[in-house]
């Protein structure tokens, strides 16, 4: 079975409009049943902050982002739950060692313990994740 971890920058690909990215849909479309998505905890968070800034500057309306909730839980994202001091060691290393932010290290640790791969817009943790021998769909 192969474990993806989403960040947030791909997921909401599929939804902002000035974002949105046809080879994103193409990646969800093309998933394998039996293909797990996965995301930290950190995700769910990031994703409400992306859709409370995108109805607040009107990229969105209430009503879109209610969809996109709703769209969201449909692909069966499981999370990871939150560590303690192990995986506070981990994101440290992580991210003093490959230049991440904290945040961005949280998607790495994820994919790097699940032995999964990593779905990103973003080049510095693409390029990371690259380092540390995880596969990325980076587009």
């Amino acid at each position: 079975m192969t474990a993806w971890v989403l960040d947030c920058s791909f997921t909401s690909a599929l939804f902002l409009p000035d974002e949105k990215s046809s080879r994103v849909s193409e990646f969800f479309g093309s998933l394998k049943p039996g293909g797990q998505l996965l995301v930290p905890a950190l995700w769910w968070y990031e994703t409400a902050n992306v859709l409370a800034v995108a109805v607040k500057r009107k990229r969105l309306s209430h009503a879109d982002a209610a969809g996109v909730i709703s769209l969201l839980g449909e692909l069966g994202i499981a999370d990871e739950p939150v560590g303690g001091p192990d995986r506070l060691q981990g994101l440290f290393d992580i991210a003093r060692m490959y230049g991440l932010s904290a945040y961005d290290s949280a998607y790495l640790e994820c994919a790097l313990r699940n032995r999964g791969s990593l779905a990103t817009l973003d080049d510095d943790l693409a390029a990371a994740a690259g380092r540390a021998g995880v596969k990325t769909c980076h587009i």
